[in-house]
């Protein structure tokens, strides 16, 4: 940082920190964050909660930043997302026709810089729903949503693997869960 940066920076400083000595400033701005809350669902189980998260950070999000990170700084892709966070959309677990007991998730992603610290307003850096799927409770397994199939989470490192059976990630009355944005 040039000097001439910290001596305005430090005059401003100062101007304010006599301002609020002397009165005339009845409270100095609070920083906001912008980041939303992720919301829960009412009556969610947050041991069932964190079992899925810890599924989905481990066979998912973790593998994937790691191969993300391998890529060129010079490729012409897109930049990989600098975050990701897990959102848990059941309260409780539910059941394919298999029997088998399964919780729906969404990854959402924030790429480049927060426009809010920037002094811009209502700006959310967060991507919704950038990655949906399950995850089966019993047996830890993650699928995706590639839109009109589920596959396991595999296929998001690269990995070759067979689309899932149709029951995987639908409620037992049929209703698929998990569900791509168009």
């Amino acid at each position: 940082m040039s000097s001439f940066i910290r001596l305005t920076l430090a005059a401003v400083v100062l101007s304010l920190a006599q301002a609020a000595v002397a009165g005339d400033v009845a409270e100095l701005p609070t920083p906001k964050v912008n980041e939303p809350v992720a919301e829960r669902p009412e009556g969610a189980n947050k041991a069932l909660e964190k079992t899925v998260k810890v599924a989905v950070q481990k066979k998912l999000t973790a593998p994937l930043a790691a191969k993300e990170e391998e890529r060129s700084r010079y490729s012409r892709a897109r930049m990989p997302a600098q975050e990701r966070r897990v959102r848990v959309l059941d309260a409780k677990a539910k059941t394919d026709a298999d029997g088998k007991a399964f919780v729906a998730f969404a990854v959402d992603a924030r790429h480049g810089y927060d426009l809010g610290e920037l002094g811009e307003k209502e700006h959310n850096p967060w991507r919704k729903d950038t990655i949906t799927g399950c995850v089966y409770v019993d047996g830890g397994e993650v699928f995706v949503d590639m839109g009109k199939e589920i596959r396991p989470a595999a296929v998001m490192l690269g990995k070759k693997a067979k689309p899932a059976s149709p029951t995987t990630c639908k409620a037992a009355d049929g209703t698929q869960v998990a569900v791509a944005l168009p």
